[in-house]
């Protein structure tokens, strides 16, 4: 809520007085306060003071609120303050090259001003959601764009008219910040350097708070559905660029995890949308051949099946099924399952995407998720109706799982559905298969500075499945499976996401449209991109971190 009343705004100057003047023991040459301030529908402006008095410093930011309420008869319903720490001057050519070779792209977190006395500055939010640094795709190096350098320069600076060449910049000062997010009538704190640098402290109970993103990321994902049941398939919010393109395995996946989140609390409004999303998909989608069904995606005259769209419609309609003990979709289940049967071997070995209508197999194969998923799938309708095929062929496909060792893949799918089948199949060659799909990967997960969704996916339904193995009495694999390294690694992934990937006020104030992706994961090393599956992953992983992990 926006300060709107007197009283209230002198309540809160005392308390921004006090966190001020908490950080007057940082000995500085000079001081600098940073102010950015906006309601949801636009992107908020940055103010900043310096003096080598911090009294002064102080002095004028409280008077610019005053004048800000005054204006207005309010403040903005976002309000945080940035402190300048750890100033330090670099040559130009040092931080372009340090940019260009970061393992991962918009990870440089530090603000950059281009005098020393901070007058043509960008807090580190500020340089990513004006695109200052940015890259093309995610796999190619970050970049500093001079037209969006100087773009942004004159919308901020407005006195200033020159353009600045980046090829005669010479020298910039670099910097850390100590910042604070007023909500619900306090200063947040919010951590300072590093991948978290800008996100809140968690305070209090984390499950209770996990709980509280799950409710309002699932409010995100229900008003991204369309009244004729697509999706919003995302957004590129530094310019609020709507992603066009559009995929039917993400379609249904999205769908399946709005369902998951009833689990957390049962939003019976949801049901409308969500059913009209999946007639979406049974309309537009959906395709019959030969007493056999196929989930379609792309556009004539390329219409393709993906063994990965059938999987997840069946998913969707799972667990539809599932939650609301409503078999109307069962039927088209059924037909989907024959359809991923009819791209499975006598060897159990799949056929990845065929070509529409002809079904000629176009790529035998294209990304190791779709066997996983075909998996997954027909053990969830296996659990619905109890066929035996269903289980046999999903038998036969961890075979030339085994043979092949696709534990190497440490897929998050296959974590799923390795689950899934040691609860109807309890033998030790499943535990094992699912044991050695986490267990080599541990490491190079907990040192991952992005904010991958699917690790904490993978490693719930390991914990699921390890779980079961403790109380089955499989000693020796029980030994084997490291199980406080990875309640420690599901515990580290869960603060990680979400204070590297989803859009509190605090973050998503810097973007053009703020109210948009507001409450929305996103995927930071490929331009902030917010979309339906970045809510899928991050979803199903803290819904089941939510109702399993003890």
């Amino acid at each position: 809520m926006a300060i709107s009343k007197y009283s209230d705004l002198q309540e809160f100057k005392i308390k921004l007085t006090d966190w001020l003047f908490s950080l007057r023991e940082n000995q500085q040459d000079f001081y600098s306060v940073f102010f950015s301030y906006g309601d949801k529908s636009i992107r908020c402006r940055v103010w900043n003071a310096v003096d080598k008095d911090y009294d002064k410093v102080v002095k004028r930011t409280l008077n610019f609120i005053d004048k800000l309420y005054e204006k207005n008869n309010r403040l903005p319903e976002f309000l945080k303050f940035d402190f300048a720490k750890n100033i330090e001057e670099r040559k130009w050519t040092d931080l372009v090259k340090e940019v260009s070779e970061q393992k991962h792209n918009n990870h440089y977190r530090k603000g950059i001003a281009f005098d020393e006395n901070l007058s043509i500055c960008f807090l580190e939010q500020e340089i990513y959601a004006k695109a200052i640094i940015r890259g093309v795709v995610y796999n190619e190096p970050n970049f500093f764009d001079e037209k969006n350098l100087n773009d942004a320069i004159k919308k901020k600076y407005t006195n200033v008219k020159a353009n600045y060449s980046l090829n005669k910049i010479e020298k910039v000062w670099v910097f850390d910040t100590q910042a604070v997010f007023f909500e619900n009538n306090q200063l947040i704190d919010l951590m300072s350097t590093g991948p978290e640098n800008g996100i809140r402290v968690l305070k209090g109970n984390k499950k209770e708070h996990i709980k509280e993103l799950v409710l309002n990321n699932a409010k995100f994902l229900h008003n991204e559905i369309l009244e004729s049941g697509r999706l919003v398939y995302g957004y590129f919010p530094a310019y609020n660029r709507e992603i066009k393109s559009y995929n039917t395995v993400r379609h249904c996946t999205a769908i399946y995890a709005l369902l998951e989140t009833l689990e957390v609390y049962y939003n019976e409004a949801y049901l409308p949308k969500i059913r009209t999303a999946m007639q979406y998909a049974i309309d537009h989608l959906y395709k019959e051949v030969d007493g056999k069904a196929f989930m379609i995606d792309g556009n004539e005259p390329d219409l393709e099946i993906k063994l990965g769209s059938n999987a997840a419609a069946i998913f969707m309609f799972a667990k539809y099924q599932e939650i609301i003990g409503d078999s109307k979709y069962q039927k088209y289940a059924e037909m989907l399952a024959e359809g991923i049967r009819f791209m499975i071997d006598g060897k159990g070995e799949t056929t990845h995407v065929l070509s529409f209508p002809s079904l000629a197999v176009k790529e035998k194969f294209r990304i190791v998720y779709y066997d996983g998923e075909a998996a997954l799938g027909l053990l969830r309708l296996y659990q619905i109706n109890q066929n035996p095929i269903l289980l046999e062929t999903v038998k036969l496909m961890f075979e030339h799982f085994i043979t092949k060792k696709y534990d190497k893949y440490h897929d998050h799918w296959l974590s799923y559905c390795t689950n899934e089948l040691t609860k109807i199949c309890p033998e030790k060659k499943y535990f094992e298969f699912g044991l050695n799909n986490y267990l080599k990967h541990m490491d190079f997960i907990k040192n991952r500075k992005t904010a991958y969704a699917t690790f904490l996916e993978m490693m719930m339904s390991a914990y699921k499945m390890v779980v079961r193995l403790k109380e089955q009495g499989f000693t020796n694999l029980v030994n084997m499976a490291k199980f406080d390294e990875l309640k420690d690694l599901i515990e580290l992934r869960v603060e990680f996401q979400r204070a590297t990937g989803y859009f509190y006020p605090e973050m998503a104030m810097y973007m053009a449209k703020p109210e948009k992706i507001l409450n929305a994961f996103y995927v930071r090393h490929d331009r902030f991109r917010t979309r339906i599956d970045d809510q899928e992953h991050n979803l199903s992983g803290y819904v089941a971190y939510l109702n399993y992990f003890i």
